[in-house]
């Protein structure tokens, strides 16, 4: 694994990591992580796919891993304004970085969890950029839930500061999904059956830390965003998408609101296809049934770059 800077939009730094130990490249996964943890995380999986044929190229959000320490801002915070467009920005940088430095090879992209949603706001704005896109641990919200917490966060911005470590509304939003694990300990069993996982996310000091108000704010916008039905329906109707998730995942609602996701973009014309895997919870790149899952994102990867586009008619 190599790391580096590169510049955003902006003129701010991003860390990025590169797994290249390939010696006859197929292809480019763009990897996208979640919220509260960061990308160096996924080493196991970047490193299967190096030796399947794949360059893995991730970057640390804003407010995450050590892009946050570059840009000496806490983590968990984006920008005081347009915080969401930023990040999706931020991907389309590393994006071009892929470009230049890798010439034709294909671009996949893989979001986890915050990941996939700032992936399902990037295949809105920049479809032609990547050949496919799996999202991991995603989810489906109401409007009502999505403009109350926008609205408390956009308030507790202005009376506390963007920089606010807003624990009131991580009790609402995240606090709850490890409701179901009683003798939890630590309050992150939802993220794995497999506890070593879990232990390991609690001990590492970039993982687990709570959202700033502004943070909460653009999150709340970003889903809005995605959740616009003419947004969805502007999307590339050829891009393959594939959605995979834990069966035991909160995030989802166990299923449920995966589903919903993937029912809303068949309704409105998009290549989608789904997959959920049964005993597992959210993090199932790091969960029991790992490898299946790697073996099988390999496999629509693969597929994808292969499978000839459709001629417009």
């Amino acid at each position: 694994m190599k790391e580096l800077q590169i510049k955003s939009n902006d003129d701010n730094e991003l860390h990025l990591y590169i797994w290249d130990e390939v010696k006859e490249p197929k292809g480019v996964l763009q990897l996208v992580h979640g919220s509260c943890e960061h990308a160096a995380r996924y080493d196991e999986f970047a490193t299967y796919l190096n030796k399947n044929g794949w360059i893995v190229v991730a970057n640390d959000h804003r407010g995450h891993g050590k892009t946050a320490a570059l840009q000496q801002q806490p983590l968990g915070y984006f920008a005081k304004e347009r915080g969401w467009a930023k990040l999706v920005e931020d991907l389309h940088m590393v994006n071009n970085f892929i470009s230049s430095h890798y010439g034709d090879l294909p671009i996949s992209m893989l979001g986890h969890s915050m990941g996939s949603f700032l992936a399902r706001t990037y295949i809105i704005l920049y479809p032609k950029t990547i050949k496919n896109v799996i999202l991991s641990g995603t989810s489906w919200y109401s409007k009502l839930e999505l403009k109350v917490g926008h609205s408390v966060a956009k308030k507790h911005q202005k009376k506390f500061g963007e920089k606010h470590i807003d624990d009131f509304i991580y009790k609402l939003s995240y606090k709850p999904l490890n409701k179901k694990y009683k003798n939890s300990k630590h309050g992150c069993d939802w993220l794995s059956v497999d506890q070593d996982n879990v232990e390991k996310f609690v001990a590492d000091p970039l993982c687990g830390f709570v959202f700033t108000s502004s943070a909460f704010k653009d999150l709340f916008s970003g889903l809005m965003f995605n959740q616009t039905i003419s947004k969805i329906e502007s999307t590339d109707k050829e891009l393959p998408i594939m959605l995979v998730s834990g069966k035991d995942d909160p995030v989802g609602k166990y299923g449920k609101m995966v589903k919903k996701t993937y029912n809303k973009f068949k309704k409105h014309g998009l290549n989608v296809d789904m997959k959920l895997y049964t005993n597992v919870r959210h993090e199932i790149l790091f969960d029991v049934t790992k490898d299946k899952v790697m073996e099988e994102t390999l496999m629509f990867m693969n597929k994808a770059i292969t499978k000839p586009k459709l001629k417009p008619e």
